[in-house]
């Protein structure tokens, strides 16, 4: 059931976004969400290739101010400077 509210809520962001709903972007938004703790770029590549979501990192590249004007994730620096990226599970 979750599922389902999430990627009712991809569509009408995409909509709201001017964006086109596809399947890598709903396998992304799954990736995101079975995210635990802030992760890279690099940590969601590679747990969306080992879910089959995505086929390359460009899909994520492509698509994450997607995910962080609609909320579904949030963006921070760690100590290090470097950018984390935490899933945002109210949305």
């Amino acid at each position: 059931m979750q599922s389902e509210v999430n990627v009712a809520s991809l569509r009408n962001h995409l909509r709201k976004l001017g964006h086109v709903y596809t399947i890598e972007r709903e396998n992304l938004l799954n990736t995101i969400y079975s995210m635990e703790g802030p992760y890279s770029i690099n940590e969601l590549f590679r747990e969306a290739r080992k879910q089959n979501a995505i086929h390359a990192k460009s899909t994520i590249f492509r698509n994450i101010d997607i995910f962080l004007k609609s909320g579904f994730i949030k963006k921070f620096e760690d100590s290090g400077k470097r950018k984390k990226y935490e899933t945002n599970y109210l949305c």
